[in-house]
């Protein structure tokens, strides 16, 4: 059973960001080898979940200079406009893999159409670096050998962790779920786990995307006498209505989110008087100095804070595995190697988290479920991690 094994140390200053270290007799390492890669980059960027595209792009952007440094990897990027359309990402796939001929895939950033070109990739025998989307289906452990490798969670994790955090002795259980596709499948998927498990869900309640207030929905989880909601948002702007309308309801109960909290409007458009009792998990981890500094150097090269955090990780991590992985093949263009390489790293360290054997075969998901963490936010709007 291999191992994979968070090893990093909290702190507060800023170095240089974190690389991926990775075990073999490869001569392209260390930035030696002038490795070329052409990387065909799919997201939805004029979608109104474009905020998907811009992370895709900027994780990769951000990991290239440590790429290069340390494997000797430079990439010259193609990218595509898939509009969140999965017809149109099938197509976008087809030319990016017949008639550009890259290297290696990103994205796309949406699961359903991740979903749609799952089969055309893994016909086509390309490295496919997942990055963002969560759904458990697009790596297919049916069809050997397996393309596709996924530097994000995927959804059994999310949802293990989430309900690890909200169901417990003498707690009611509720849920507050967007009516949009994220939070509709967070919805189906917390009854499935609920119904197998044995446990009982009280009372859920939709909410339809842009709402401006959920005091019907949480008065509704009031008289039902739920003390511990769920919730499943897209975005943080729904998070913070949801704890504004329960301040407006005088409704005190604890809130177990997702990550996707960690879109900074969460913290703009509420207070911490409402994030009192809010909680949720990430298998990242925070508080290196490595991630510290990359939250800083993105501040510095966007003039923003990241829009979702966990995205840039999972493409940063993506850029810096697959480059590990080109290193030890010595050519980007051999797809064998490159896929074999990638199943046998001993060793990665991505902005201070260290994992042992990260894939295997049988295995191409970057976390398991022990890798999660419980975080919170204190009176700042930082985020630190729970008692």
């Amino acid at each position: 059973m291999k191992s994979k094994m968070p090893l990093a140390a909290i702190a507060v200053a800023s170095l240089l960001a974190g690389g991926l270290s990775a075990c073999g007799n490869s001569s392209a390492g260390g930035g030696e080898g002038g490795l070329a890669v052409k990387a065909g980059v799919i997201g939805p960027k004029t979608n109104p979940a474009s905020q998907y595209w811009t992370e895709l792009e900027r994780g990769i952007e951000l990991a290239q200079a440590e790429a290069e440094e340390r494997y000797g990897v430079t990439f010259d990027l193609v990218e595509r406009d898939d509009r969140g359309e999965p017809e149109t990402g099938a197509r976008l796939i087809q030319e990016l893999l017949n008639q550009e001929q890259v290297d290696v895939i990103f994205g796309p950033s949406l699961s359903g159409v991740s979903l749609q070109v799952a089969p055309l990739i893994q016909r086509a025998g390309r490295p496919w670096m997942t990055g963002i989307p969560t759904a458990d289906q697009i790596i297919d452990y049916s069809e050997q050998p397996n393309w596709a490798f996924r530097t994000n969670y995927n959804n059994d994790q999310n949802i293990d962790a989430v309900a690890s955090s909200a169901f417990g002795d003498g707690k009611t259980v509720g849920m507050v779920y967007g009516t949009d596709g994220f939070g509709q499948a967070g919805y189906d998927a917390v009854r499935s786990y609920v119904e197998e498990n044995g446990l009982d869900l009280v009372a859920a309640e939709g909410v339809d995307p842009g709402a401006t207030s959920m005091v019907s929905q949480v008065n509704a989880l009031n008289r039902a006498g739920v003390d511990t909601v769920i919730v499943w948002f897209t975005t943080g702007a729904e998070h913070a209505t949801l704890l504004r309308s329960m301040a407006q309801a005088n409704y005190d109960a604890e809130v177990v989110a997702t990550a996707t909290i960690l879109d900074p409007a969460f913290t703009e458009l509420s207070n911490a008087a409402d994030w009192e009792q809010t909680v949720f998990a990430a298998p990242i981890d925070f508080e290196t100095d490595e991630m510290v500094d990359l939250t800083t150097r993105y501040r510095d090269e966007y003039g923003e804070d990241p829009l979702i955090l966990t995205a840039v990780w999972a493409l940063y991590a993506s850029t810096l595995t697959y480059a590990a992985a080109v290193a030890e093949a010595g050519d980007a263009n051999d797809y064998e190697a490159v896929r074999d390489a990638m199943e046998n790293l001993e060793t990665i360290d991505v902005l201070g988290q260290t994992f042992d054997q990260p894939f295997s075969a049988e295995d191409h998901e970057l976390f398991t479920p022990e890798d999660w963490i419980s975080y919170r936010f204190d009176e700042s709007g930082e985020v630190i991690k729970s008692d």
